[in-house]
């Protein structure tokens, strides 16, 4: 279960303390002027492992952005995890957006998978997460980690509740995470549109009496 919320993520604190002690280790030996560039680097970690609070958007239905980046797809597509079609919305993450996966929609973790990154090929999700909502509106996440060979943390089991711009999961120095929607959901983000995690809203749910 995820802990109480710090501005700077947990996972970074071992490259901090890490660039520290190297840091240090070089101001004893060879003096403050050749540790001088070292101390940036935990500077670099504290940025690139920031971790604000967010506010997510108070919308009935909404999907928000689960990660930091920039919208590279909307397709229609056939989602082989949940054997159904379904409109697939490809977010791509940078090296400098932040690392945390937020829950894109409040509900049920129905099922996971998680695929071992060593045995992987380049074109496979290495973790996807089911989550269905009260209404029973069905959403599959799939987190791609490209050429590097990381395993995403996921920080919610199967069976467990989530809530709407939860923090639950985290991957370091970027990846790609694929959302698919309902063929009958509503889009409401471009190709090309910059979103962030938990407080873009990039679709939504549609429920017609």
């Amino acid at each position: 279960m995820e802990k109480k919320h710090t501005f700077i993520a947990r996972e970074g604190r071992p490259y901090i303390l890490l660039s520290l002690s190297i840091a240090g280790l070089v101001w004893f030996y060879l003096g403050l002027t050749a540790s001088l560039p070292l101390w940036l680097l935990p500077i670099v970690f504290a940025f690139l492992f920031r971790d604000p609070v967010l506010t997510v958007p108070a919308e009935p239905l909404a999907i928000v952005r689960p990660v930091d980046g920039v919208v590279t797809e909307i397709v229609p597509i056939r989602d082989g995890f949940l054997d159904r079609d379904a409109v697939k919305i490809v977010l791509s993450m940078g090296l400098m957006d932040r690392y945390s996966i937020r829950s894109p929609i409040e509900g049920k973790v129905m099922n996971q998978w998680l695929v071992d990154s060593h045995f992987a090929v380049s074109d496979s999700p290495r973790f996807a997460q089911w989550i269905q909502t009260d209404e029973n509106d069905d959403l599959l996440m799939a987190v791609y980690t490209g050429v590097l060979p990381r395993r995403p943390r996921c920080y919610v089991q199967s069976g467990e509740r989530v809530g709407q711009g939860q923090r639950c999961g985290f991957m370091s120095f970027g990846a790609r995470l694929e959302i698919y929607v309902p063929t009958d959901g509503r889009v409401d983000v471009k190709v090309g549109q910059a979103v962030h995690a938990g407080e873009s809203v990039i679709a939504h749910f549609i429920h017609r009496s």
